[in-house]
């Protein structure tokens, strides 16, 4: 806590919460007695009276119905403050194959990986969890946390955290929170300790609860499937989808692409969104909702997420259309 509550790790924290966002209300009120903020924040935490809860709660359907939670800003300071000085236990906990909430990783390295997978073996598995941020047992987190930190201090905000939040009793996670991205990366990173030191499984992947395997043998596969599947259900408590089970050759679904050897597609659902968000971002402009400034900067991110995919056709529709590529 003494490292979390200093004001050089508080000022960088207001830095990171504050990142495009410099123009809301909250974030000017804030900044306006920065210093002041700041020093009552760090006196709050150090002595354990920092109250968190003060949430918003709003619906957004990307492309299923999701409940976010959006904390009041200076929970979000905090938040930065205690991720900012944790996260290199939390990552230190992670095997080299997880590339959610890392520095370095993301979402296309992981989809690089997969690429790499694809090239080196002929059979895949794919794993998930049914509404993982819902499902995650408060139990069984805090437990895992208590094995990482000491700190009492800091273990109670983190029970606070956990247990002031839940869609049944003693189950569920704050989809929003940065504190929550950790939390889940982490509930999962115990199974794949367990592929890779128990059952000897060295391609295994994960980005959040999409877990993959790779092997050459399927029969082997199989069982080693079957075993992650049971250690997931009975240690972990998490319900599973049906698991999908194929040669690489005929494409591994994942992050929203369908990953080969040596190219990515966009697969049906990803390209409906696209073309959707899209769509919906030029009636925008059109009404005159957003500026030409906020167009391209918005356009451009979603642009971005086809870049990596072979979708040659998408791409020549949308410069015709738009002409948003030479």
């Amino acid at each position: 806590m003494p490292f979390i509550c200093s004001l050089e790790n508080l000022h960088e924290a207001f830095l990171r919460a504050s990142k495009g966002k410099s123009g809301k209300l909250a974030v000017i009120d804030f900044r306006t007695h920065l210093e002041e903020n700041l020093l009552r924040m760090g006196y709050q935490l150090q002595n354990g009276t920092f109250q968190f809860g003060q949430y918003n709660f709003f619906t957004i359907y990307d492309p299923k119905r999701r409940v976010i939670c959006a904390a009041s800003f200076p929970e979000r300071v905090a938040f930065h403050a205690i991720m900012r000085i944790c996260h290199p236990v939390f990552d230190d906990f992670q095997i080299s194959d997880s590339y959610a909430s890392r520095i370095g990783k993301g979402t296309y390295k992981a989809l690089e990986r997969a690429m790499d997978y694809c090239r080196r073996y002929k059979w895949f598995a794919k794993i998930d969890v049914r509404k993982y941020f819902d499902s995650i047992r408060h139990e069984i987190l805090l437990r895992q946390l208590c094995r990482l930190y000491k700190d009492p201090i800091l273990l109670t905000y983190f029970r606070d955290l956990i247990d002031g939040y839940e869609v049944e009793k003693g189950r569920g996670l704050p989809i929003g929170n940065l504190t929550s991205q950790y939390f889940a990366n982490h509930y999962l990173a115990v199974a794949d300790h367990y592929a890779r030191e128990h059952l000897h499984q060295h391609a295994v992947m994960r980005y959040m609860d999409d877990i993959l395997l790779f092997d050459n043998d399927l029969s082997r596969l199989k069982k080693i499937l079957g075993s992650l599947a049971d250690f997931i259900r009975k240690v972990l408590m998490l319900e599973l989808h049906p698991p999908i089970v194929n040669k690489t050759k005929f494409g591994v679904p994942f992050l929203g692409y369908v990953v080969y050897a040596n190219r990515m597609r966009l697969n049906g659902r990803s390209r409906k969104r696209f073309i959707h968000k899209m769509a919906n971002l030029s009636y925008q402009l059109a009404l005159e909702n957003i500026d030409e400034k906020e167009y391209v900067e918005r356009a451009t991110c979603l642009m971005a997420f086809i870049d990596k995919a072979d979708c040659q056709n998408l791409k020549r529709q949308l410069a015709q259309m738009q002409g948003m590529y030479p």
